[in-house]
C-alpha cells in the first residue's frame, strides 16, 4: 500500500511540475521594450515595418513602453520578462537566450539577409573626418588604413566572426597586398590615439577590427566611445559637435543609413557589411513564432495589448 501511495504522489508531483513549466498566460499584457531615438537599431526596425515616424517620436508608441539603452540592456530586460517583446541586432541574438521571431514567414539568418528574402535588414556604415581635419597626419593615415583593412580578406573575416554579414570573394585583397600603400603602419604609433565610436550595434565589430589591426599598424591606441548611430556623424563632421571633447571622434559607425541631414564629404563614408534586426521574445512565450509588419506595428503602438491578440 505504501509503495502505491508513494508512486501516485510522485506521478502527481511530476505532472504538476510539467504543467507549471509549460504554462504561458496569453491573456497577460504585452510588455513593450524599445531603444532610444538615437539608436540606429530603432530606426531600422520601425522603418522596416512601415512605422518610420516612430523612429524619432516616442509619443507614437504604447505609453507603457520601456526605453532601454542598448542591445545588451534590451537582452537583459526581455530575458527577465516572460511577457516582454523587443528587438535587437541579429549579431546579438546568438547566445542571448532569447527567441528570435520569423518576420513575414522568413527566418532571420545570414543567408536570408544576403539573398534579400529577410525584410528587416540594414547596413552597417562608417564615416570619418574630412581630410585635414584630424589631430595629426598620422591619425588621418591610420584611419584610412583601418578603412582599407576592413575591405581585405582578413578584415572581412573579422567582421563575419563578430556578427556582420558580408560577401567574401577570392579576388578580395589581402592586407599584405596593400600594406605598402599605408607607410604609416611601418612606424611606431604607440603614442597615437585614434578615437572610434558611434553605434552600439557595430561596437563589437569596431573593437575587434581595431584590436586586430593595431598590431599591423604600429600599435596605435584605439579609444572607443559608442553611444549610438547618431553620434557617428555628429562626432566626425557635424560642425556643432565634431570638435567638442565629449563627442569628438576620428572614425564613427552607424547601424543604419545616414540621414539626409547627415551628408558627409564624398570619400569619407561607406558600408562595411549588412546586419538584420530581429523581434525577440522570452523563451517562455509559446504563443508566437512569426510576426508580420502589421502585427509588430499593432503591438508597438498599443493596438494589441495582450498576447492573445498577437497570436
Amino acid at each position: 500500500m505504501k509503495k502505491i501511495i508513494i508512486t501516485i504522489m510522485t506521478l502527481s508531483i511530476v505532472a504538476l511540475l510539467s504543467g507549471c513549466g509549460a504554462k504561458f498566460d496569453d491573456k497577460q499584457t504585452i510588455n513593450v521594450y524599445t531603444r532610444d531615438t538615437e539608436s540606429g537599431t530603432r530606426e531600422a526596425f520601425f522603418s522596416g515595418i512601415g512605422f518610420g515616424d516612430a523612429a524619432e517620436d516616442d509619443s507614437l508608441l504604447v505609453s507603457s513602453k520601456t526605453v532601454v539603452s542598448g542591445n545588451s540592456d534590451m537582452v537583459n530586460k526581455v530575458l527577465a520578462d516572460e511577457y516582454g517583446i523587443g528587438y535587437i541586432s541579429l549579431s546579438s541574438l546568438s547566445g542571448s537566450g532569447l527567441v528570435g521571431l520569423n518576420y513575414e514567414g522568413v527566418e532571420a539568418t545570414e543567408a536570408n539577409v544576403l539573398n534579400n528574402t529577410y525584410g528587416l535588414k540594414r547596413p552597417f556604415n562608417y564615416i570619418s573626418r574630412e581630410s585635414g581635419d584630424y589631430a595629426s597626419t598620422e591619425v588621418e593615415s591610420i584611419v584610412l588604413a583601418i578603412i582599407a583593412y576592413m575591405n581585405t580578406q582578413e578584415g572581412k573575416a573579422i567582421i563575419i566572426e563578430n556578427g556582420g554579414i558580408v560577401n567574401v570573394s577570392a579576388s578580395d585583397s589581402r592586407w599584405s597586398d596593400i600594406a605598402s600603400e599605408y607607410s604609416v603602419c611601418a612606424n611606431d604609433n604607440s603614442a597615437v590615439n585614434v578615437n572610434v565610436g558611434g553605434s552600439t550595434s557595430v561596437e563589437k565589430i569596431a573593437k575587434a577590427i581595431t584590436a586586430d589591426f593595431k598590431g599591423k599598424c604600429g600599435n596605435f591606441n584605439p579609444l572607443h566611445n559608442h553611444a549610438g548611430s547618431s553620434a557617428a556623424f555628429k562626432g566626425t563632421q557635424n560642425p556643432e559637435y565634431k570638435d567638442a571633447a565629449a563627442t569628438y571622434m576620428d572614425l564613427g559607425f552607424a547601424s543604419r543609413s545616414f540621414k539626409d541631414t547627415e551628408t558627409g564629404v564624398e570619400g569619407t563614408y561607406g558600408q562595411i557589411c549588412w546586419d538584420a534586426v530581429v523581434a525577440v521574445i522570452n523563451e517562455s512565450n509559446t504563443v508566437i513564432d512569426n510576426v508580420t509588419a502589421e502585427e509588430l506595428k499593432n503591438i508597438f503602438n498599443g493596438t494589441h495589448t495582450t498576447w492573445i491578440e498577437a497570436e
